[in-house]
């Protein structure tokens, strides 16, 4: 529900109530009828990310049949710290749900209140309005991000801006912290982003009764999949490397709990503050942001040049990018695992997403040919 001051809440998780279940299945049936060459995989993606404006709308009190232009906007800046792509696709999901719905000419209880709240570009422009750059392509152009003139990025064709693995580790040494236990408790965040590859709310939600020890794995469950959807990835196994043991478990077992007044000793969050029992998503992304800059490999994104006074509302080290950065190092440098193993520890619907992550490299193509066919 919205505060006093009128600003927008984020929904807690992206479950919906079972009238939202209703209403986005009449949509995506009105969706198949009106556009039947819908790919299934379109599909799939507006009905995840229509569900996550549900629910947006469902915890600001909002009726999506007569949600207004201003309920988007709030909806946009809310997910404000998101990839400008993925901030794009989310709105283009919103804009598909009030299309889809504005033409539907059978289902009587598909009836918008207020019109279309986000036709066009005459009424939100997600480039003007708020320097958002939806396309990958016009996004690396804007912020001048290509390996050939940043140190920090990964060379190849992949659309993917990742870290050089000694980039991210730079950062390890570089975590902030007022006390010996917070810069471990700190450190310790960050190198789980980059063993694990996990999203900040799936590590805000690692557990210590789901690490295995022997295997040196942990298990999570995933922050975008959805159960109805992808049932046998809503939790998936991730790893950490063998010498990593000894310094985690030291954390775990030692430490965490005399660090954080409502920490138990032998279960819940691995990560934690000191009067919290749980370490959220956007502190965990503060740290990797403020290591990154303390270990000058950070830059700003959103404004790419900004004055002074500017307020920074993009950052190109986040948790999200360190995510990245592991998976394309993964699918790139670590001949052991293939991509459909890739695949499963990153938590990917689907293996063209983690197919994005591969760099052509035509000279290596030749020698493996070469070697393939004596």
């Amino acid at each position: 529900m919205r505060n006093d001051k009128g600003q927008y809440a984020s929904p807690a998780d992206k479950q919906i109530s079972g009238e939202m279940e209703e209403l986005l299945g009449r949509y995506l049936e009105s969706l198949r009828e009106q556009k039947d060459r819908t790919k299934d995989s379109t599909v799939n993606t507006r009905r995840r990310e229509v569900r996550y404006w549900l629910a947006f709308c469902e915890s600001n009190d909002i009726d999506p049949l007569a949600a207004t232009t201003e309920d988007v906007r709030g909806y946009i800046q809310l997910n404000s710290n998101l990839a400008d792509t993925t901030v794009g696709s989310y709105y283009r999901s919103v804009q598909s749900f009030y299309s889809i719905v504005a033409n539907d000419a059978r289902d009587d209880q598909l009836e918008l209140v207020n019109g279309h709240p986000c036709e066009d570009s005459n009424t939100i422009d997600l480039k003007d309005d708020y320097n958002i750059y939806e396309n990958k392509a016009e996004y690396k152009i804007q912020h001048d991000l290509t390996a050939s003139n940043s140190d920090e990025l990964r060379e190849g064709t992949s659309e993917v801006l990742a870290l050089k693995p000694e980039q991210v580790e730079s950062l390890f040494d570089a975590v902030p912290g007022k006390t010996p236990q917070a810069k471990l408790r700190n450190e310790i965040a960050v190198r789980l982003n980059w063993y694990t590859g996990c999203r900040s709310v799936e590590l805000s939600r690692l557990k210590i009764e789901n690490i295995d020890w022997e295997e040196c794995s942990i298990d999570v469950r995933s922050a975008k999949l959805s159960v109805k959807e992808n049932s046998g990835l809503i939790r998936r196994d991730v790893y950490f490397p063998e010498e990593f043991r000894f310094q985690l478990k030291r954390w775990c077992e030692r430490i965490r709990h005399a660090f954080s007044a409502e920490a138990k000793p032998d279960s819940g969050n691995i990560l934690v503050t000191t009067h919290n029992d749980e370490m959220s998503g956007p502190q965990i992304n503060d740290v990797v942001k403020k290591a990154a800059r303390n270990a000058e490999v950070q830059r700003p994104l959103r404004p790419p040049n900004p004055d002074p006074d500017d307020e920074v509302k993009e950052w190109f080290v986040t948790t999200h990018r360190i995510r990245r950065s592991a998976i394309s190092h993964w699918v790139n440098d670590c001949e052991s695992l293939g991509l459909h193993q890739v695949r499963r520890i990153a938590g990917h619907a689907r293996i063209e997403q983690t197919m994005e992550y591969v760099e052509d490299d035509d000279e290596q193509i030749a020698v493996d040919y070469q070697k393939a066919m004596r």
